[in-house]
Order: C-alpha cells, then structure tokens, then sequence
C-alpha cells in the first residue's frame, strides 16, 4: 500500500511518514521546492514535489495512493498573513480533496487543530460535538482551519470517506521550527516566561498524535472527527511549570506568562457568560473508538527537553 503525506516535513507529518514506514507502507511526500527536508533526513520516502496551489502537482503525488494524510497547513500569528493562510489552508484542501476524490483514494486523513473544537457555555470541557463557536474571536489560522475541516466533512457527506483528527499541542523529539508548543518548552528552557493560555491548555506525545492519524484512516468512522488528546493532558500554567521542573530541572521563570491569542483584545472579562480562552478538551472518543495511545507527559515532555538541548534552542 502507498499513501501520500502531505506537512511531512513538519514536526506532526514528520511522525505520521516515519509511523507509516514501520508498519511497512511505502510513503510519498508532498514538499515544496526549496523547503526545509531536514526531518526527512534517513526515511525511506518518495519525494514528491509540488504545492497546495498547484492542482496538476497534487494529481501526480496521489498517482498509485491508497491512502492521504493531509497534515500541511500554514500557520501565521500576523495578520497580514491571512489571505495567505485562507489560500493555502482552504483552497488548498479543497483542491487536494477533489483530486483524491479524482484518484480513487480509499481512506483521507484530513488534520485539523483542536482550534476548531468550540467552547462550551457552561464551561465543561468540549467534545467533538462542540461546534465551534469562536469566529469572531478567532484567529485567520483558526478561522481557515474551520473552514477547511467544514469543507473536509462535506466532502465525506458526498462520499469521499474523510476522517478529520483535531490534535491537541504536540510534545517530543523533532519540533524544528519550533511549534507554538515547542516554544513555550525553550521558552521556559531559557528562563523565559512562556506564552499561555489562561484556561489551560492540553498535551500530547507527538507520537500518539501520529499513531492516532494511522488509527483514524484503520478505524475511524468517514465523516467524523476525533480529538487527538491526552485524558491527563489538560495543564493549567501552574501544572506546566511543575511538570517542566521535573523533567528539566530548571526552575520556573519569573515574570508574567503572556497570552499568545491576540484576539482576545476584543473580549470582555466583565461580560456575562465569559469563558477565559483554553484548548483543554476531552479526548475520550479517540481513546475509545481508536484505541489512541495515552504516553504519560512526563515521558514525552523529557524527550522534547532532551531534544531541544541537543540540538541548540537551549543556552
């Protein structure tokens, strides 16, 4: 069986292609002219290359695929990246979409972000059942990315049989970039106080994240979607900074955390209803349905410190 891995030489399709590969499946990546292919350093993989915006590469990489894993996306915090991010991200889906569709693949992986999952008004914690309800507070990442995971379910509503995956913040070993999680590590690292969010935010191993992507095409239910989290990972800032002490040895940092969600400067915290932003969650559907692994935190958050310190983030 071939399948194509979109986003793998990111940190979360970097461990989807290398997952894929153990279990004995030969594996084509899309990348980009140019791009960074350090993750892909040592992997048996077919390189492909192309882009979302590129509808004649997208039909050659899925020639022969059996299987699509979607994980590509472009991430910005800067406004002025928006357009950007809604060409990429929403245009870019629907294109690759059609042309699996076109291709007769048999199982799509599409990746969304916990991002999507809406926030509950009586503050318990969200399903995959939560719509999503944050528009006009979200972000052009988290908005583009709702609009592709909506786009994706259509898709499976017409037949082509999309599972979506909503990760929850990725932690371990080959976090190049790195991801907004992977800073607040070095952040705290460097004896910097990391970005955070005020209502919590939920952990992950990066490996159960990728093990839940290969879980999603064997067993998940086409047009639906499944939080790929950990059922202990849900770490308010204090219980970050004891679990990084642990690991890391390091002392928490002074100083004030900041709040990485610019968007909230339009939110009241004198308004009736008002919910502090979080991306806790609960992942029980996952762990029941897909069997997705649970790595205790402490096992992947010392892989992520061990990796960053060997490899330069840390002075």
């Amino acid at each position: 069986m071939r399948a194509l891995v979109t986003g793998a030489t990111g940190f979360v399709g970097m461990w989807v292609a290398r997952f894929l590969l153990e279990e004995g499946t030969q594996v084509r990546v899309l990348v980009r002219p140019g791009s960074d292919r350090r993750n892909l350093a040592g992997l048996d993989v077919e390189i492909a290359e192309g882009d979302l915006r590129d509808p004649d590469s997208l039909a050659e990489a899925l020639a022969g695929c059996e299987e699509l894993y979607h994980v590509a996306a472009l991430y910005s915090t800067r406004e002025e990246d928006g357009p950007l991010m809604y060409e990429v991200n929403v245009g870019g889906t629907k294109a690759l979409l059609k042309a699996a569709r076109r291709a007769g693949v048999r199982r799509v992986v599409h990746t969304s972000t916990i991002g999507t999952i809406g926030r509950p008004a009586d503050g318990s914690l969200p399903t995959e059942e939560t719509e999503f309800n944050l528009w006009e507070q979200g972000s052009h990442y988290a908005r583009s990315k709702y609009l592709a995971e909506t786009l994706a379910l259509s898709m499976a509503q017409e037949g082509l049989p999309v599972v979506v995956v909503n990760p929850c913040a990725p932690v371990g070993a080959g976090d190049l970039k790195p991801s907004s999680t992977g800073q607040r590590i070095v952040d705290y690292l460097n004896g910097r106080a990391p970005s955070y969010l005020e209502g919590g935010i939920n952990f992950i191993s990066v490996r159960d994240v990728a093990a839940g992507h290969i879980l999603a095409a064997r067993r998940g239910r086409p047009g639906q979607r499944y939080i790929l989290g950990n059922a202990a990972g849900n770490l308010m800032r204090e219980d970050f900074y004891r679990l990084m002490e642990r690991v890391s040895g390091v002392r928490p940092p002074r100083g004030r955390s900041r709040n990485p969600l610019r968007w909230l400067r339009g939110a009241s915290r004198a308004g009736r209803g008002y919910q502090p932003p979080a991306l806790t969650c609960n992942p029980a559907r996952a762990i029941r349905e897909l069997g997705l692994p649970q790595t205790p935190l402490e096992e992947a958050f010392a892989e992520a410190v061990e990796w960053f310190r060997q490899n330069g983030y840390v002075r």
